[in-house]
C-alpha cells in the first residue's frame, strides 16, 4: 500500500517558534536523509526540493522504481520547515487530494504526529489511529523536556536529580542544590532539539562534555540566574530543566513504535557517537553519527529495556501511535539514566530502514550500521563515484560497503552510512572515509 510521507521535521513542537541557523540546517539535511524511507508509489510532501538524482539512488540501492515516487513540494518551498500552516494550506490540500484519487488505499507516515497532520488526515479521509490525542496536541507531551521528567517519574524510570524552572530565581535555586552531587549541573532549554539550548555548568575546568552546545567553567558565586537565564531562553519557552550532570560510559538510545492496534514493537538501539573539534575554542562535541547495534553488555541492554518499555507503555496508554525514541546513558559509576525522549522518527530510524531493506530484519545479530558525518565531498553523486572508484560502495553480494545518504553542499560534506560484519571493521571504514 502506498504511503504519504511528511517530512516535518523541526516544526515549532519540536523545536520552538524560533529556530537557530543550525536547527533550520538540520531540518533540511532531515528530509534529504528521510527521503531513504520512501518505497514505491509512495508521495513524498518535503519542505525542500528533493533532487531527482538522488531518488533514482535511492531507488536503486534499495530495489524499486523511483520514477514512481512523487514529491509535492509547497510553493514557499525555500523554507525548510513544513509546519501546520503549511500543510493545511488550500493549495497543499488540493495538491495532495488530486494525487491520492488515482489509488484507493493510503497509508499515513509523518515524522511527527502534529495536530495539523491529524486535520490533514481528517481532510484526506485518511485512516487515522491517535488522531484524538494529535488533535489536543498530545504528542507534545512527549516532546518537552519538563513533560518527560513529569512522565518519567510517574514510572520510576531512573533520572538524575532535577527540577523544572520558569523564572531566574527558581534557576538559582536549582543550580544550588544540585551542584554538589557531581561538580557539574546541565541546565536545559524545555523545547531544545540536539543540544541547542543545553548548557553544562562545572566547578572544574573541563574539555567540551556531551549533551550540550558548551561546556562552562564557573565558580559557584559568580554565577547570575539571571543573565544565564536570559540566555538560554527564547521568546516562544520560557522553561528549562535543570538537572545534575554526569560523566557518561555509554550514551545510547532505544527507540520503539507503538502500533496502530497498540502493540509496542522495539525497533532498535544504537550507540550516540561524538568527538572533539580540531579547534580547541570550541566549547561543543562534535556529533559524528550513530552506531546501531548498540554495545551495551547484555545485563545492561535488559535492563534499559525494562525501564523504558515502562515509559512508552504510558505514551501508548496516554493515546501516542507512531515511532518513540528514548536517550539513556550509564553513568562511569554504572547508574542507568534517562535523559529525554522524542515522539517522532530519530536518528537511527533512517539506518535501520536501509538495513532491513538490504540486510533483513535480523540483521543486527550479523552487522554494524555506523552513520559518517562530515565526509567531504560535494555531492552524493561525487561521493559516490569516489566510493566505486575505491572499491568502498555497498555491495549486495557481501552485503557490506558504503552509502552515501545526503548532502549538505553548502558544508561540502555528506553523510553516510558503513555497513559492516564487526564494529572493528566499521570503525576502519569510518576512519578511510573521513582522512581524505
Amino acid at each position: 500500500m502506498p504511503r504519504i510521507l511528511i517530512m516535518n521535521a523541526g516544526t515549532p513542537q519540536m523545536s520552538g517558534a524560533h529556530l537557530t541557523k543550525d536547527q533550520l540546517s538540520l531540518a533540511a539535511s532531515s528530509a534529504y536523509r528521510s527521503a531513504w524511507f520512501a518505497e514505491e508509489d509512495d508521495l513524498i510532501v518535503s519542505p525542500v526540493r528533493i533532487p531527482a538524482d538522488l531518488l533514482t539512488f535511492i531507488g536503486a540501492t534499495l530495489d524499486f522504481d523511483a520514477s514512481s515516487l512523487r514529491l509535492l513540494v509547497p510553493a514557499n518551498g525555500h523554507s525548510t520547515i513544513l509546519d501546520d500552516g503549511t500543510l493545511l494550506c488550500k493549495t497543499v490540500v488540493e495538491r495532495i487530494k488530486r494525487h491520492i484519487r488515482q489509488k484507493s488505499a493510503w497509508q499515513w507516515y509523518p515524522c511527527y504526529f502534529t495536530e495539523g497532520v491529524a486535520r490533514l488526515g481528517a481532510m484526506l479521509g485518511l485512516p487515522q489511529t491517535g488522531e484524538g490525542f494529535a488533535l489536543q496536541r498530545g504528542p507534545d507531551l512527549l516532546n518537552r523536556k519538563s513533560h518527560f521528567r513529569q512522565l518519567a517519574t510517574s514510572v520510576a524510570l531512573p533520572l538524575p536529580h532535577g527540577c523544572v524552572v520558569t523564572d531566574p530565581n527558581g534557576l538559582f535555586k536549582a543550580v544550588t542544590s544540585l551542584k554538589s552531587e557531581t561538580g557539574r549541573v546541565i541546565v536545559k532549554l524545555d523545547n531544545g532539539a540536539g543540544g541547542v539550548g543545553n548548557v553544562i555548568l562545572t566547578s572544574s575546568k573541563s574539555d567540551p562534555l556531551p549533551g550540550a552546545r558548551d561546556t562552562r567553567w564557573i565558580p559557584w558565586p559568580s554565577l547570575d540566574p539571571d543573565a544565564l537565564y536570559s540566555e538560554i531562553t527564547t521568546a516562544s519557552c520560557k522553561t528549562l530543566v535543570v538537572e545534575s550532570y554526569h560523566l557518561a560510559r555509554s550514551l545510547f538510545y532505544l527507540e520503539y513504535a507503538i502500533q496502530d492496534d497498540a502493540s509496542i514493537a522495539f525497533i532498535n538501539s544504537g550507540n550516540i557517537r561524538l568527538r572533539k573539534s580540531t579547534d580547541r575554542s570550541e566549547r561543543a562535541l562534535i556529533w559524528t553519527g550513530l552506531e546501531l547495534p548498540s554495545d551495551l553488555e547484555n545485563e545492561q541492554w535488559l535492563t534499559a529495556q525494562e525501564h523504558a518499555y515502562r515509559f512508552v507503555a504510558l505514551a501508548r496508554d496516554l493515546g501516542y501511535r507512531g515511532m518513540i525514541n528514548i536517550d539513556a546513558i550509564f553513568a562511569k559509576n554504572g547508574r542507568l539514566l534517562f535523559n529525554e525522549a522524542n515522539g517522532r522518527w530519530g536518528g537511527g530510524s533512517v539506518l535501520h530502514n536501509i538495513a532491513i531493506r538490504l540486510l533483513g530484519v535480523d540483521y543486527s545479530a550479523r552487522n554494524v550500521i555506523l552513520s559518517v558525518r562530515n565526509v567531504r565531498s560535494p555531492s552524493v553523486q561525487a561521493a559516490h563515484d569516489r566510493f566505486f572508484k575505491e572499491g568502498l560502495l555497498f555491495d549486495r553480494t557481501r552485503k557490506a560497503g558504503v552509502i552515501p545518504l545526503a548532502a549538505d553542499e553548502e558544508a561540502g560534506t555528506v553523510e553516510c552510512v558503513v555497513i559492516a560484519p564487526d564494529r572493528t571493521a566499521a570503525h576502519d571504514q569510518q576512519h578511510r572515509l573521513l582522512k581524505s
